[in-house]
């Protein structure tokens, strides 16, 4: 449970309180418009140079989880001698938390086919469009996703890093999966034009007109940023409960925020609710049932000329 706070409304706007495996930590806005953050117990000093709110909560998770696991793993001593209860133990948590298990995961199940999930090069970007009144597309046509279908989302696939666009709008991309340290945003070469924060995953569709579609969803906005931090947190309260039981796989429904803003009105996010999990290899797929004839027209009648379904695209 965070601990209390004293509150100070014109200086808590560019505040945010935060608990993460029992360790209490600030992210606060710092002058420049870069976030730092740190632990209120002062350990580890003030981490700064981030470019979001959801930069720093990553940075602090991965440091906050390397802290706890190594002064578990000091306290246990678990190096080849019995635990507290006599038991052996037969290997210890990983440093790095749930970010190095998906590793040790990948690893673990490279010989699982995971052809129903793994992605491929050519995947169609899945974006998410703030404008209007907010909207998921997918596509260079820019097709809208269904409402209410439902996607599984790669665990394997997380990535950060940056990107930027040169003045031909061509994107230019550092990315590296998020068990690796994040590419250092002041060592990008200089190419006229500002790096910013992205995370991308691939997904699947699983239901519905486009099932078995696979997308990689790409995002630089913060809301974007925040809804892929949220699956894998997601995920690592999935392994932190233990009791999984191989169902690793988020299955989310795709859907939309929003807030008011004083100048731009308003702001349209994206939201991913995690409904279900399932396997790496998928669930069985389910046959679809065979259309019903058209009823016959009368004898009589004209025969009127029919449309095929058109896909709604922004």
């Amino acid at each position: 449970m965070t601990k209390n706070r004293t509150q100070d409304p014109d200086r808590d706007r560019n505040l945010a309180y935060h608990t993460f495996r029992g360790v209490d930590y600030t992210i606060e806005l710092e002058e420049g418009g870069f976030w730092r953050w740190y632990c209120d117990d002062g350990v580890g000093g003030i981490r700064n140079g981030f470019v979001s709110v959801e930069a720093a909560a990553v940075d602090a998770r991965r440091v906050i989880d390397e802290r706890v696991n190594n002064s578990r793993n000091a306290a246990n001593d678990n190096h080849g001698r019995a635990n507290d209860t006599g038991e052996q133990v037969v290997a210890p948590a990983p440093a790095g938390g749930a970010l190095t298990s998906l590793k040790a995961l990948e690893v673990a199940l490279s010989g699982v086919n995971t052809s129903a999930l793994a992605g491929r090069s050519g995947l169609s970007m899945l974006q998410f469009k703030r404008e209007g009144s907010g909207t998921w597309l997918f596509g260079q046509k820019k097709t809208v996703v269904e409402d209410g279908s439902l996607w599984g989302v790669n665990p394997l696939t997380f990535k950060w890093g940056s990107v930027g666009f040169s003045n031909d709008n061509k994107a230019h991309e550092r990315l590296v999966p998020v068990n690796q340290p994040k590419p250092d945003v002041t060592e990008l070469p200089d190419m006229g034009f500002e790096w910013r924060d992205q995370m991308t995953v691939n997904m699947k569709c699983l239901s519905g007109t486009d099932t078995g579609l696979e997308v990689v969803f790409k995002t630089a906005t913060d809301g974007g940023i925040k809804a892929v931090v949220g699956l894998i947190d997601a995920v690592q309260e999935r392994f932190g409960g233990g009791e999984h039981g191989g169902k690793v796989v988020p299955i989310v429904k795709l859907g939309k925020g929003s807030y008011p803003h004083g100048q731009f009105g308003r702001i349209w996010y994206p939201v991913m609710d995690v409904t279900d999990w399932m396997p790496l290899n998928g669930p069985a797929p389910t046959p679809k049932p065979a259309a019903p004839p058209p009823p016959k027209p009368p004898a009589d009648a004209p025969q009127a000329a029919s449309a095929p379904r058109r896909r709604r695209v922004a």
